[in-house]
Parts: C-alpha cells; structure tokens; sequence
C-alpha cells in the first residue's frame, strides 16, 4: 500500500457528504463503465452527496439499463440517465453528450485488463486492445466534453487509473494493463496546463473486490478487500472544493482525506503526487 498518507479499507467520519461543504446538490456527473464494479461505487457516492441528474454509461445495453433501474429504486430522489454506447465509438459518445449535454463532472472509468500471461506469449492485437479502450476511449470521451462550447464552469474531470501505473514493484503480465494506465495519467497530467479552467485528477478506485481484479489474477490483497462506499464517498469529495488543490494530482481512493488537506502546502510548493523520474527535480 501507499504510505504517502494513512490508508483506509472502510468509510470513515470525515468522507461523509452530510459535512459542511460536501453537498455536490445541483451538480450533474456522466459516468462511463458505470454498469458494475467501480463505476457502481462512485455512482453510488456521488448520489449520496446529492449529484444529480447522473449519466450511467456502459456498453451492454441491458445491463446499464438494470443498473439505472436498480439504482433509481435506491435513490428515488435522483435523476439516472442509461446510455449504452463503446467509448472507442467517437459518433456514438458524441450522441451521449448531444443527449446529456456537458455534466459539472465527468468520470472516465470505463477500462480493460488486456493481459493474457507473459509479454512475450501474448497476441499484440490483443494485448493493445488495453490501449485502444483506456487510453483512445477515454481520449474520445474526455476531448467531446472539452469541446463542448457551454460546459459548466469549473468542471471536474476524475480519471479512474489504477496503482499499476506507478507501482515500484510491477507485477509480471500486466504489461498492456499498466502501460495503458500510466498512458492515461500521463495524458491528463498534460493537458491540465491546456485547460486551466478545468479540474482534472487521476484517481486509483483502491483494491476492491470486481470482476477485473478477479481477471487480472491477482491475490487477495493484505487486510482484504477495501469497502466500495470508501471508494464513492472519495470520488465525491474529489468533486468538493476542498480537493481543489489535487488538480492535476494522482491519488488513490484509500487516503485520508484529512492528512491530505494538512500536506496541501507541501503538495503543491514540491508539486508531488505526479509520475515523474525519482530524483529528478520537478520532471527535468
């Protein structure tokens, strides 16, 4: 685990939405990959803080269209929007947003784990596959929203990346997994300095127990598995002008947010939480 801060595996006191300044009412959020697993959790997080109208997109129709069921019977006070489209179908994500319009805070979670074994023993069509959905389709998703001329002011977009982006110790057969995912960050730390009006984070989920964890083969991690409400009640605090300050950051959904906030001057004046060279000064 990251011990840039204390790390948790359950909600906790502070995350609630219910604190001063954590209601994200009148806010509308679009959500990809939003049928199952991750993209559950933060839907679920961002309803509690009052988010809505919330986009749920996902590629299997009847499944975000169960999900949007389910989820309207679980807040019947929330407006949910199903969309089934492939976020590598730049036509069919620009239909999404001509439907929605531009949301006040856009999460990009759908993704792959395109990894079978070893480098050297996969098929690389297969093995880019990981490329062409994580890095071009958040790629389509994230540059339709910029291009929308009247999108909301001061508008958050999260990145769902994950720790094998940065991990020190790589795991083997995750090459197509984590190369996409350090893609991903890569870009998003880029074109913030494009967008200055716009909030954009990379954000690890934490180690929850989905069917792409279950995938990639990894074992159950120390301690067990990490409480998905820990998950949604973080992504909705990244939404908070109290994260303000993790623009352009990577952080991972486990920290303490209030260990976070009382490192915000050293954060930013050493500008850490980026994927920069160890040793290196700032990137150069």
């Amino acid at each position: 685990m990251a011990s840039f801060v204390t790390n948790h595996k359950a909600p906790y006191d502070a995350l609630s939405p219910s604190l001063p300044g954590r209601s994200l009412a009148g806010k509308s959020a679009l959500i990809t990959g939003a049928s199952r697993g991750v993209g559950e959790h933060i839907a679920r997080g961002l309803a509690e803080a009052g988010v809505s109208p919330i986009g749920l997109l996902g590629k299997d129709k009847a499944r975000i269209e169960s999900t949007r069921e389910k989820f309207g019977r679980e807040f019947p006070q929330t407006t949910f929007v199903a969309f089934a489209a492939d976020i590598t179908d730049a036509e069919a994500i620009a239909a999404v947003f001509f439907n929605f319009g531009a949301p006040d805070i856009l999460v990009n979670n759908a993704g792959v784990f395109p990894d079978e074994g070893p480098f050297v023993e996969q098929d690389l069509k297969e093995w880019f596959s990981g490329f062409e959905t994580n890095v071009l389709g958040t790629a389509i998703v994230t540059q339709r929203f910029l291009k929308i001329g009247d999108r909301p002011k001061d508008a958050i977009v999260i990145n769902v990346v994950s720790m094998a982006a940065h991990t020190r110790f790589p795991v083997p057969g995750w090459s197509g997994y984590s190369g996409s995912k350090m893609a991903q960050a890569r870009i998003f730390e880029n074109i913030r300095f494009e967008h200055p009006d716009v909030r954009f984070i990379n954000a690890h989920p934490g180690l929850l127990d989905t069917d792409g964890f279950e995938r990639c083969g990894a074992p159950m991690p120390p301690g067990g598995w990490a409480d998905g409400k820990l998950t949604g009640g973080f992504f909705a605090w990244l939404a908070t002008e109290e994260a303000a300050f993790l623009s352009g950051r990577f952080v991972w959904a486990d920290w303490d947010i209030e260990e976070l906030k009382a490192r915000k001057d050293e954060i930013l004046e050493k500008d850490l939480l980026l994927t920069t060279v160890d040793g290196f000064n700032k990137g150069f």
